[in-house]
């Protein structure tokens, strides 16, 4: 098993850690690829959220744009404090620290190839919202660099359930601004 595959008993025992369906893993991939996921997603209770910009073009601007992806700093940027000790790595457990709130996650995929690197994180008992997150960073044939973030989720934390939509709003704001921190 190559290690970014996410099979057999690995995969069994993420899914027991995640705090969503196990049909749902990795879903966020799917919807980066455009194939949609699962029609759990489309019951209503998830959010969907999916955001891109053009980061800039060339080779260069896509490996350091991939590298600000995974060591963290593009969540620094957004002013979200990673406490992990490596670069992303799939079967990690990194805990995010954002306004006094501490929320644990699973890194489900973290690869990087010629033209695209992916990170996808799972939400792990604790965290403030049920989700999932995929971040991309490509480089098209074109030599344009593209960020994106798709995500599912629904708020897990009381204070967010009360707070949905201002919760939202900074769920939002706070994905343009990885996006940003994509940015070389």
């Amino acid at each position: 098993m190559g290690p970014y595959d996410v099979t057999g008993r690995r995969w069994r025992h993420w899914a027991e850690e995640l705090t969503y369906p196990a049909e749902l893993m990795l879903g966020t991939l799917d919807l980066l690829g455009g194939r949609g996921t699962t029609g759990k997603l489309i019951d209503g209770a998830w959010r969907i959220l999916d955001e891109e910009i053009v980061l800039g073009e060339g080779v260069d601007c896509f490996r350091r744009a991939s590298e600000r992806l995974m060591d963290w700093r593009a969540h620094r940027h957004a002013g979200v404090r990673v406490g992990a000790w490596r670069t992303a790595v799939p079967g990690d457990v990194v805990r995010i620290h954002f306004a006094g709130t501490t929320s644990p996650c699973l890194i489900l995929r973290a690869d990087r190839g010629q033209s695209e690197a992916r990170l996808v994180h799972g939400t792990l008992p604790g965290h403030v919202e049920c989700g999932e997150e995929a971040f991309s960073v490509v480089i098209g044939d074109d030599g344009m660099v593209r960020g994106r973030i798709v995500a599912f989720s629904v708020h897990a934390w009381w204070p967010a359930k009360v707070g949905a939509p201002v919760a939202r709003t900074v769920q939002t704001l706070i994905t343009r601004r990885y996006l940003e921190g994509l940015i070389p």
